[in-house]
């Protein structure tokens, strides 16, 4: 009842605006295909608010009321993903793109399950192609990015990250995949500054020792959670790390301080 009134409203209104029989469109929520945006945006919260069953109810309703969409599709396949059915999310996504070939989101998506299933150049393949699609999606560009790095190309994963950035400076994931090339790429004091851009001065000194060790250097890595946990010594991302890498190396910290960590017995 209440767009009825809205439209007649709308009507009334019109006529006396200036006698030209224009009428205002209706709001987008109140058409049926803004509805159904709404529908599938609220499905796709669910999947990224850790509901992902409840997502695919949703889903199937959409469908059974006859609802055909290619986001529709998009968010039944990470729902899939989420509760472990990820042979049945691709499936559903090259499906998908075979017939809407122009879908962002659905290579988007089929590059995360490639990066979940170490497929690592498929990945930047239909990531790539999420790219060409959407180039000013910071998402993407972050997915990108990450799948760039994983690849071993940190210097094409930093022009791509420092773009997603450019779109998106208060988004901490994409600041720390840039980071993280940049200590691949063996720029570590800009690594540094760009890891203290969003975080607490252990957490960005800690990220720096953790790309070290993603790079392969152990050696440095070590030496940077010793310097994190000589300043802070219960920081357990570096306590764990240092456990994880050398355990005997936790003498060099402290010793002497009642504060020093201790092994577990």
């Amino acid at each position: 009842m209440i767009p009825l009134i809205a439209i007649a409203l709308s009507l009334v209104l019109g006529c006396r605006a200036g006698h030209r029989g224009v009428v205002e469109a209706p709001p987008a929520w109140q058409s049926e295909q803004g509805r159904v945006d709404a529908r599938i945006d609220m499905a796709d919260a669910l999947v990224r608010g850790g509901n992902a069953e409840k997502a695919l109810e949703m889903v199937r309703q959409m469908r059974t009321e006859g609802i055909r969409e290619p986001r529709l599709d998009v968010v039944q396949a990470r729902a899939l993903r989420e509760i472990g059915l990820t042979d049945d999310a691709e499936s559903l996504l090259v499906d998908l793109v075979k017939h809407h070939p122009r879908e962002a989101a659905a290579w988007n998506q089929l590059g995360i399950l490639c990066l979940d299933d170490q497929r690592v150049d498929q990945a930047v393949v239909h990531l790539e192609r999420a790219r060409r699609l959407a180039p000013e999606d910071p998402q993407i560009l972050n997915n990108l990015g990450f799948a760039l790095l994983a690849a071993q190309q940190p210097g094409p994963a930093i022009d791509v990250l420092r773009e997603a950035l450019r779109l998106d400076g208060a988004d901490r994931q994409i600041r720390n995949n840039l980071g993280f090339a940049l200590v691949a790429d063996r720029r570590e004091d800009e690594a540094l500054r760009v890891f203290r851009a969003g975080l607490a001065e252990p957490d960005a000194r800690y990220n720096l020792g953790l790309g070290l060790e993603l790079r392969g250097d152990e050696a440095a890595a070590v030496d940077a959670y010793v310097q994190v946990l000589r300043q802070w010594p219960m920081h357990k991302p570096a306590l764990d790390g240092l456990r994880r890498l050398r355990p005997g190396e936790l003498h060099r910290i402290s010793p002497l301080s009642p504060d020093a960590p201790q092994e577990a017995p």
